[in-house]
């Protein structure tokens, strides 16, 4: 009954004053452009490498892609039936307690998002310097410097405009749809002119080893990362209850058979040899065909990347305002920017630790020893589905998951985290250790925040407020 309660006060923590801005194809373009990244175009050679073949590689790629697909639907019952752009922190934090909503918030803002925002702009500056700079490498400190311009550029364009954060996500959807389908449709050039060998023996050289294909599996699973961040802005989702199960279905689905294509194009042209050791598959594929699309498809795969960190900054500013509206994190957090209604002091954070970890580097190693906690929240969340069946029971569900569905979802996560415990201790018990860390400063600023605390952040939030003109959602003036 609590829950019920906790739930129906999720829904009036909505903001009434800002309309949703978000159509079914922008919430379509948003997930797309958070799944497919850059990974598809510079170096999906992971799972080649725990496979040894392409035919069993593509079966890794399309079977992750429909294990994704339950999770899918756990999210879709979660997002219909709880209105809150907390996504799974919410549903976790309702489900486990403030303090499991509190440890993915807090690695989730401090830690996961921002070394993938390091990541897609170390990833386009590099394919856009390329050119400049071939046969060598560009340089290191010009990498750095157009990789902070682009996140400090995102970022303002975050701060400044929705909308305008929302049709660029959209501008870069459509031209990462062009690249792909410039990839498969240069495949199928290919095969029309009988480059086909890999295909006539798709099987040749596979590897079979327990822990090798447990990987290639886990590897896998991490370009579909993505899936669930509308969750993230579903109170900006025009008409949740009927878009947000389509949007989020319909993107893994096209996902799933745009990486099959592409990555299947790629053998029309190149061995599985090439394929593991090209350090850019896409640029290497497109020249090897049409030495000028060396210029060209690097412009793609920058843009691509950078689809990819506007959708990252878009989606975890919103988790960050909701864990401010709910007491988890500073209450400034929440608080709009009284004309632009845009959650400004996430937006600032965020970008700057991008900033940041580009500067610091090390974002790869990072992601690696965190890479689990995503599939580990995913799980938390398919769970906290069947919580929620029995803690409330007659909560109005426009969508429904079953019984089926979140069961094998957690079965097989379940399965995945725990070989990947056994063959990759180290990186999980580092990961593991980030994770906890949040626990102190949940006890000490959360559960047991002393007075002069609360003393102290009123009067940095007052000076906030007047420096960066904002205010609690309840005080936003309209558009």
């Amino acid at each position: 009954m609590s829950d019920d309660k906790e739930m129906k006060m999720e829904r009036k923590g909505k903001s009434s004053v800002e309309k949703p801005k978000l159509s079914l194809m922008s919430g379509i373009a948003l997930l797309v452009g958070s799944i497919i990244g850059s990974g598809i175009f510079i170096s999906p050679r992971g799972v080649l490498l725990g496979t040894g073949s392409y035919g069993l590689s593509v079966l890794v790629w399309i079977i992750c892609g429909l294990i994704c697909i339950p999770g899918c639907m756990c999210y879709a019952e979660l997002g219909t039936m709880i209105h809150s752009s907390g996504g799974d922190y919410t549903y976790i934090k309702m489900a486990f307690g403030d303090w499991a909503g509190f440890l993915r918030v807090w690695s989730e803002i401090c830690c996961v998002r921002p070394a993938i925002i390091a990541v897609c702009a170390i990833t386009a500056s590099i394919y856009l310097l390329q050119p400049m700079f071939s046969p060598c490498s560009p340089p290191h400190y010009a990498v750095l410097a157009l990789a902070c311009f682009f996140i400090l550029t995102l970022t303002l364009l975050n701060l400044s405009s929705t909308r305008g954060s929302i049709i660029w996500q959209n501008g870069t959807f459509y031209t990462k749809i062009v690249a792909l389908f410039l990839l498969i449709g240069l495949g199928i050039y290919q095969l029309i002119r009988g480059h086909y060998d890999t295909f006539i023996e798709p099987f040749a050289n596979t590897q079979t080893s327990v822990k090798k294909l447990s990987i290639a599996f886990y590897i896998g699973l991490f370009p579909y990362s993505g899936w669930n961040y509308l969750s993230n802005a579903v109170e900006e989702l025009k008409n949740p209850e009927k878009n947000f199960p389509i949007a989020i279905m319909s993107s893994i689905v096209a996902s799933t058979i745009l990486y099959t294509l592409a990555y299947s194009a790629y053998f029309t042209v190149l061995t599985p040899h090439d394929v593991m050791t090209a350090d850019a598959v896409a640029v290497t594929f497109a020249e090897n065909i049409y030495r000028p699309l060396r210029i060209l498809m690097p412009l793609l795969v920058s843009i691509s990347a950078l689809g990819g960190l506007n959708g990252q900054i878009f989606s975890i500013v919103r988790m960050f305002s909701v864990a401010g509206r709910d007491g988890l994190l500073p209450t400034i957090s929440a608080f709009l920017h009284i004309q632009r209604l845009t959650p400004v002091i996430p937006c600032l954070v965020e970008g700057l630790l991008g900033v940041l970890y580009v500067l610091v580097g090390n974002a790869d190693r990072l992601l690696g020893y965190l890479s689990f906690s995503t599939w580990l929240v995913c799980l938390s969340s398919a769970v906290s589905t069947l919580i929620f069946r029995r803690t409330m029971p007659n909560a109005h569900r426009p969508f429904h998951a079953g019984v089926i569905a979140p069961t094998i979802f957690i079965i097989v996560m379940g399965l995945l985290t725990l070989v990947n415990i056994i063959f990759n201790p180290i990186d999980i018990l580092v990961g593991m250790l980030i994770l906890v860390s949040g626990l102190p400063i949940y006890w000490l600023f959360v559960w047991k925040r002393p007075k002069s605390v609360d003393k102290f952040s009123e009067r940095i939030t007052i000076y906030l407020q007047k420096l960066f003109l904002v205010a609690p959602e309840n005080n936003k003036q309209d558009e």
